[in-house]
């Protein structure tokens, strides 16, 4: 382990909920891609909106930030592919500068090797796991390793064919942890790491997926896509209430579960695999729709004002969770990462050039208000905006930005 202590200062932490506009974690505070508090300019001037500052990164990263209290939390690795090694980031939100660093040790080098967990905030300590499968807490205010967990080795897991891709799902007390094989899943205690729980009901490896938490009819769950199942699990528990056999024939299945109704989900998976919602009742699960041209590769999805907004086959749908039908598509708009803000205003950026829209978006139509296009960083364009305060963050590679969004 190595810390570099560049400049650092002390200010209170408190609960994640205190201050407004802090964005603590992947896809948004509560984990839906919904910041609906955060008012933006409803048009951009034609070069976009302006630049505030740019600084680049000593580390390679798919990763998204986090800002929390005027301060910046993103990771990257650096290294060989035989000796990666991956390292979380305090920079000042102000302008970029970077406050402290922390290695926090081993990475995925076998091929895309960019660090790509998004680390998750709380109470004063930010949580994360590798793509190693090492789940690591940290101190916010200095980057001091508080205590880690090789979760392949003590749950008897086995990596796979792109490394682990998971951002941190926390509650109750519990880091979730998904180290596949003959314990899938597992809890641990946000305290010291310890066992909560552990899931062997379902013996299959991680399909890159960020768990979410569901109250599905009324009882709380465990939501996640393994290598070829979603699964539903007791969220105190970690026992196995249902499991539907996934879409895709790659045991790549990276988006989120989404739901969409009091039992109703849907799921999408790339490389022409499609999308889907279905219903779950007690350990039953029945299909009620299928679009084969929907294959979000692992942009998310969101349910906003009653509809589905997802990504795949090169442009952004607007469903109707009823029946599946498209009721828009954002033509646009590619394959794309997005958020939603206040008045229905959405932010996307695209992976297949770096293009980032300005979007007004409703339950029955669209319109854009503004483009922009990256021109800074490496690689590919595989992040996700980030709006907090009034700024947008976007990150590419080792390229990081913000810009004035705010009203």
């Amino acid at each position: 382990m190595k810390i570099d202590f560049l400049y650092v200062f002390f200010v209170p932490v408190f609960s994640i909920s205190v201050f407004a506009g802090n964005w603590t974690q992947w896809r948004g505070s509560n984990r839906d891609l919904l910041i609906l508090d955060e008012k933006v300019q409803n048009s951009w001037p034609a070069a976009g909106p302006q630049q505030l500052w740019q600084v680049d990164i000593e580390c390679d990263g798919y990763s998204s930030p986090l800002v929390v209290d005027g301060k910046i939390y993103i990771t990257g690795s650096t290294g060989s592919k035989k000796n990666r090694r991956g390292w979380i980031f305090c920079l000042n939100a102000g302008d970029g500068k970077t406050l402290w660093k922390t290695e926090y040790g081993p990475e995925w080098g076998k091929n895309f090797e960019r660090a790509r967990t998004t680390p998750t905030y709380l109470e004063g300590k930010l949580y994360l796991i590798s793509g190693v499968c090492e789940v690591v807490c940290l101190d916010a205010i200095n980057g001091k390793i508080l205590w880690k967990v090789d979760a392949l080795q003590r749950f008897g897991g086995r990596n796979i064919k792109f490394g682990l891709a998971e951002c941190p799902l926390i509650y109750d007390g519990k880091i979730i942890c998904q180290p596949g094989g003959k314990n899938a899943v597992a809890a641990l205690d946000i305290r010291d790491g310890k066992t909560v729980w552990k899931c062997s009901d379902v013996k299959e490896l991680s399909g890159y997926c960020s768990p979410a938490l569901m109250n599905i009819n009324g009882r709380q769950q465990l939501v996640t896509n393994l290598a070829k199942h979603t699964v539903g699990l007791d969220s105190q528990t970690g026992k196995l209430i249902w499991k539907y056999k996934c879409l895709t024939t790659k045991s790549i299945c990276p988006n989120t579960p989404l739901l969409c109704g009091q039992d109703r989900i849907y799921v999408s998976q790339g490389y022409k695999h499609g999308s889907e919602v279905f219903e779950v009742k007690g350990s039953e699960v029945k299909q009620l729709w299928f679009e084969k041209k929907c294959d979000n590769h692992f942009q998310g999805a969101a349910f906003y004002q009653g509809r589905i907004f997802s990504a795949g086959g090169g442009t952004l749908w607007c469903f109707d969770p009823e029946d599946g039908r498209a009721v828009y598509k954002v033509k646009e708009a590619k394959k794309t990462t997005f958020c939603i803000l206040a008045d229905g205003m959405m932010i996307t950026y695209d992976a297949t050039g770096g293009t980032v829209l300005l979007l007004k978006v409703n339950a029955d139509t669209y319109e854009v208000k503004g483009s922009f296009k990256i021109d800074y960083g490496n690689d590919q364009h595989w992040s996700s905006p980030v709006v907090a305060i009034g700024k947008l963050y976007l990150r590419h590679g080792k390229g990081l930005a913000a810009f004035d969004v705010g009203k």
